[in-house]
């Protein structure tokens, strides 16, 4: 009878075992239940059953009996095995680095099959001789990359310190523990671009699901070694979406991260999906400027105060005391003069595609070469953070003053960590102060200008404000056009180009400054813009030059003609935000932002 419950229980082990393999690809919730099955219900047969009924039965045929069975001796071999690995892993674990870990994962799970083929001789009593293959087999699969650890990346550049292949969960800090001594600074991350590249912007979740389609899962990787690398240096191969109860929660409109904080406070770290969350760039040991992830990011050698990887409520209060009584060791693990590099941001704002190796975004690149990286010349020099990371009061930068952590120094000028940019609308879907921001900086960037001459109409755009490209980013999916109208003395309209069809896209007549994108054969890619290997044109503005546009407007008399010339921007075009809509049917249009109008009458 006893015989027959180790069976059985064995049996248990093993099925609840395989089963937690990425291969049954089992639901989250049930896959808890497996797994607390599987370690408890081994530790209490290991312990009780399994342990003291091979002692005896070694005894009885070793010993007494003097039965030399080659399969025995193997059979209690790999189950010595097993049972070390599968206490090693429950009591240590694989966090990724550690060899003995990975050892471990793979001895407990490929080691388990071959333990249950050596029962199944046993128990029969037929006579088992393993060959060479079996062996080789078996030594072989101790090696097989499994999915406990990542592969070294092929699609970025991002490294770990000390050659890690994968972090722990727990080797994250979680930015929700930084609000309570940073709690402006996080709440203006919490509402920005960089906290939402991941959920909470349904454009990136297309574009990584379209990527992953079409060029395989495994491409995933190109996307989220930037915009998500806590979960992918965490073991993820895609981006998740958090859950609310049994239903997928809408980010699209949170404010101030209660989703984030909520996740924390109920689940602890067991959801690291932040986009560029405070230690991902806080923790960046080194940083070039050719793009596609190439940071090296060092989250375990700091120094660390007691209680601080603490979970407990208990415990943050403690770490947070330590912290405060001597905050210079917390202030230097997190701050690097590396960070006021502009090299620093090119680590992912430059961009190159890994299936033709063109460089589709070259924001440093633009800003390299422009008049605005003048390091010889303080006044006229400008980084990327004194344009981004700069208070905007009234259309002009007005550093603010106040305080990055609550009790601490008053700074004359706080980096604020709004992010501005060019993606007005989603971070404004949390934060109206955001949108205003970013909005601000954008009504910075040009100057227009208009006369007629012999008929034509010149309208003149001048890069002014912007140290790179107008525009620069995703600027195949950006929209910057001019929006002209031109009337009569009488009122009546006799020319007009850049206006939206009835189906919110531009017509064919607008002039926009953009980059198109051609496949190897000259054919737009559109949505597939990493594809791209020829270009098919560049009309954007470089920083500091100023572009004319002709319109010839048909008339012969351009006496009283009024001229109303505006130059439009909207962040993307409505067939890629329509096909967005498709799959998140409660994402709005963006809106259509002027940056700048001219009205002139000409006599």
């Amino acid at each position: 009878m006893k015989t027959i419950s180790i069976k059985v229980f064995m049996l248990l082990m093993f099925i609840t075992g395989v089963l937690q393999m990425e291969y049954f690809d089992i639901s989250w919730e049930n896959l808890t239940v497996i797994s607390i099955v599987h370690v408890f219900v081994s530790i209490i047969v290991a312990l009780i059953l399994l342990i003291p009924f091979a002692n005896m039965h070694a005894y009885k045929y070793i010993v007494v009996k003097r039965v030399n069975s080659l399969n025995g001796w193997l059979l209690g071999f790999v189950l010595f095995l097993i049972t070390v690995s599968g206490f090693y892993l429950f009591f240590v674990g694989n966090r990724g680095s550690d060899v003995l870990g990975i050892y471990a994962f793979n001895i407990h799970l490929y080691g388990s099959f071959v333990l249950m083929a050596l029962l199944f001789f046993h128990v029969r009593k037929k006579s088992f001789t393993p060959n060479s293959a079996v062996v080789v087999g078996f030594v072989a699969l101790l090696f097989v990359s499994t999915p406990s650890y990542s592969k070294p990346f092929k699609l970025s550049s991002l490294e770990l310190e000390d050659n890690k292949q994968n972090y722990h969960n727990e080797d994250w800090t979680n930015s929700a523990k930084c609000k309570s001594c940073h709690e402006d600074i996080f709440n203006q991350w919490a509402n920005s671009n960089h906290k939402n590249l991941v959920d909470s912007n349904p454009y990136y979740m297309v574009m990584e699901g379209i990527a992953a389609e079409v060029e395989g899962e495994e491409f995933r990787k190109w996307c989220m070694s930037c915009h998500n690398p806590s979960g992918l240096t965490t073991g993820l191969s895609k981006t998740t979406h958090p859950m609310d109860e049994n239903l997928l929660a809408n980010t699209l409109f949170d404010k101030n991260g209660s989703t984030l904080l909520k996740t924390y406070k109920e689940k602890g770290n067991i959801r690291l999906e932040e986009g560029v969350s405070c230690v991902a760039c806080h923790r960046i040991s080194d940083a070039k400027k050719e793009g596609n992830a190439s940071y090296s990011l060092d989250l375990t050698n700091r120094k660390k105060y007691p209680f601080e990887e603490s979970q407990t409520g208990t415990g943050h209060f403690l770490s947070e005391k330590f912290i405060n009584a001597k905050p210079q060791v917390h202030k230097e693990s997190y701050s690097k003069k590396l960070y006021k590099s502009s090299a620093y941001c090119a680590s992912c704002h430059d961009e190159t595609s890994p299936t033709t190796g063109k460089k589709i975004v070259a924001t440093y690149d633009e800003w390299e070469k422009s008049p605005f990286n003048n390091p010889e010349d303080k006044t006229k020099h400008k980084s990327c953070i004194d344009c981004h990371m700069t208070y905007l009061e009234d259309g002009k930068f007005k550093p603010q003053e106040g305080f990055s952590t609550t009790g601490g120094v008053r700074k004359k000028d706080v980096k604020v960590h709004y992010f501005s940019g060019s993606n007005h609308f989603l971070s404004g879907l949390k934060s109206k102060e955001h949108e205003d921001q970013t909005i601000q900086l954008l009504k910075t960037a040009a100057e227009l200008d208009v006369s007629i001459e012999n008929g034509q109409l010149k309208v003149g755009v001048k890069n002014v404000g912007a140290g790179h490209h107008l525009p620069t980013g995703v600027a195949d999916f950006r929209e910057l056009w001019l929006d002209i109208t031109v009337k009569d003395k009488k009122g009546n309209v006799v020319f007009s180009s850049g206006k939206l069809k009835e189906d919110g896209n531009l017509g064919k007549d607008a002039r926009p400054f953009m980059k198109v994108f051609g496949d190897k054969d000259g054919k737009e890619v559109g949505l597939l813009f990493w594809r791209y290997e020829k270009l098919l044109s560049d009309t954007r503005i470089k920083a500091g030059e100023r572009r004319v546009e002709v319109y010839d407007l048909g008339v012969t008399d351009t006496s009283s003609l009024e001229v109303t010339a505006k130059l439009n921007f909207r962040i993307y075009p409505q067939w890629v935000t329509s096909a967005v809509q498709n799959v998140y049917p409660t994402l709005p249009n963006p809106p259509v932002i002027e940056l700048e109008k001219v009205v002139k009458l000409f006599d």
